[in-house]
C-alpha cells in the first residue's frame, strides 16, 4: 500500500479552506452570533480581545494540521471505505465527530463550567465541520 503524499495535501488544505469557510458561516451566523453574543461576559468564556491572532491561530492549528492529519488517516483508511462518495463521506464524518467531537464535548463538559448551550453549539458546528472535512476528502482523494 502507498499513500500519495502530494494527494494528502492538496485534499488537506482544500478541506481546510472549505471548512474555514464553512465554519466562520455557523459560528458567526446572526442566530449564533447572538447566543455566543450573550455568554461573553461569561468567566468561562475566553474573552478575544485579538481577534486577528485569534483567527490566525484558530486556522493555523485547530483547522490546518487537523485536516493534514485528517487527510493522511482518510489516504490510509481509504481501501477499506465503500467507495462511493456519499458512504465514504458518511463513514469517514462519523470516524470524526467519535474520535474528535465526542471526546472534546466529554472533556470540555467535565472539566469547565462551558456554558451548556455552547457546548451544544459545538457539537452540532463541530460534526458539521467533520463531515465537510469527509466530503472534501471523499470528493477529491
Amino acid at each position: 500500500m502507498s499513500i500519495d503524499i502530494i494527494q494528502g495535501l492538496i485534499g488537506g488544505v482544500a478541506a481546510t479552506i472549505v471548512w474555514f469557510i464553512v465554519g466562520a458561516v455557523v459560528y458567526m451566523n446572526p442566530f449564533v452570533a447572538k447566543i455566543y453574543k450573550k455568554y461573553e461576559n461569561d468567566p468561562s468564556v475566553k474573552n478575544r480581545k485579538d481577534v486577528k491572532a485569534f483567527i490566525i491561530n484558530t486556522f493555523v492549528f485547530n483547522i490546518l494540521i487537523q485536516c493534514f492529519i485528517f487527510a493522511f488517516v482518510y489516504l490510509y483508511i481509504q481501501a477499506i471505505l465503500p467507495g462511493t462518495l456519499i458512504l465514504n463521506t458518511l463513514y469517514f464524518g462519523m470516524i470524526l465527530v467519535l474520535v474528535k467531537i465526542i471526546p472534546r464535548l466529554f472533556d470540555m463538559y467535565v472539566q469547565s463550567k462551558y456554558p451548556t448551550t455552547l457546548l451544544i453549539i459545538e457539537v452540532i458546528n463541530g460534526a458539521i465541520g467533520s463531515f465537510v472535512i469527509a466530503f472534501v476528502f471523499a470528493l477529491l482523494i
